[in-house]
């Protein structure tokens, strides 16, 4: 029997969740992926020999939609277009302006096809908080379009069940799949022989993946700008280039940029103490998330930091495998650092709790689950 034909749609280079996704679908679908190449990724290609690549360069700008919504249109057009040339049975896709691009599709040119739906943030604009202008008019307009489109959608995969109050009412529970962000343990298999190797060394801070709330990051520097012996460790993209420019004012802070996710990140966390996941907890979509750093964290038993009054730090306290602060607080940051290097049996019993929860935390039960409810669909 012929594989049908799964397109991945995603508006950047595909992160390392959604890689193993393509990994687990290889040996039942076709795999492809439209990916929308915005400029400035110097490391663009996420190395899945198997999968074929769609990738449309269109240039935009990385942090405001706003700014964007021209290069949205010629992206969406684009995209589009190679979507009929596909004729994927099944479009997998996140955000907003993607789910517009499946739905649109479904409606005029395949109302068979099926569309997954993952949920890995909700944007800010598409929250009920409160916004200035003109994101107070373009919110509501932008939350009932969503809303409207979910009809569309025979399958969502969430990775924090805290993401669902934003869906009640409008899509089934029972269509829901739950997949925690639990890393490819395959990545990490070396990972303690990379710690040995890398054990003479400074004290140090990490913060691994994409620079995306960049108030929490000056914070950071501010706070470590005036402590001795610590170091801190800057691996992810960044859009423009002021941490990289304001690194290479610091002796304490080595930046290493984008990289290539599946080949360095056991590394990356083997030169690491601690783990800085601090975003801005005013921010609704921030409160209810569950980043990636929490499982590698745990699964590389490096203490994590996380900022108070989100689910994360629900977890990161009920777990014991890390520390929260306020997001706002230089002086907090500066204190709980000290303490991670300084108290040592306080640090070693954040380091077994996180030993503790390894079994609990099984990627391979969540994949078959989600693999089982995507065959269903057929």
């Amino acid at each position: 029997m012929e594989k049908k034909r799964y397109t991945f749609l995603v508006n950047f280079t595909p992160p390392p969740r959604l890689t193993k996704r393509m990994d687990l679908l290889r040996d039942d679908f076709n795999i492809s992926a439209i990916c929308w190449d915005k400029g400035g990724d110097d490391k663009f290609d996420f190395k899945r020999d198997f999968v074929e690549n769609h990738i449309i360069r269109v240039k935009a700008d990385r942090t405001n939609p706003l700014k964007r919504i021209g290069a949205t249109e010629d992206f969406s057009k684009k995209a589009y277009g190679r979507l009929t040339d596909i004729r994927p049975d099944l479009i997998h896709i996140q955000s907003y302006d993607m789910l517009r691009i499946a739905y649109k599709y479904k409606k005029k040119e395949d109302d068979q096809v099926k569309i997954i739906y993952e949920v890995p943030d909700i944007h800010r604009y598409l929250t009920d908080e409160k916004h200035k202008f003109p994101i107070n008019i373009i919110s509501p307009y932008m939350r009932k379009d969503e809303r409207k489109m979910l009809d569309a959608v025979d399958l969502m995969v969430l990775t924090s069940m805290k993401f669902f109050d934003h869906f009640e009412g409008y899509f089934d529970k029972e269509n829901v799949v739950f997949m925690p962000n639990i890393p490819n343990l395959k990545v990490f298999e070396n990972y303690k022989e990379l710690r040995e190797k890398n054990s003479d060394r400074p004290f140090t801070v990490g913060y691994i993946g994409g620079i995306r709330y960049a108030e929490e990051m000056k914070r950071l520097l501010k706070a470590m700008d005036h402590m001795e012996g610590v170091r801190l460790l800057l691996a992810g993209f960044e859009s423009g280039d002021y941490f990289k420019n304001e690194a290479a004012k610091r002796d304490y802070v080595e930046y290493r940029g984008k990289f290539y996710y599946d080949e360095e990140v056991a590394d990356l966390y083997s030169r690491c103490d601690v783990i800085f996941s601090v975003y801005n907890a005013s921010m609704r979509n921030v409160r209810i998330a569950l980043p990636n750093k929490l499982y590698e964290a745990v699964h590389t038993e490096v203490p994590i930091i996380a900022a108070r009054d989100t689910y994360l730090c629900e977890l990161v306290k009920e777990w014991g495998v890390g520390v929260c602060v306020d997001h706002e607080s230089v002086e907090e940051m500066y204190r709980v650092i000290l303490r991670l290097r300084d108290d040592k049996e306080f640090y070693r019993s954040l380091k077994e709790n996180c030993k503790n929860m390894q079994e609990e935390l099984d990627p391979e039960k969540n994949n078959q689950v989600l693999l089982n409810k995507i065959k269903a669909l057929f």
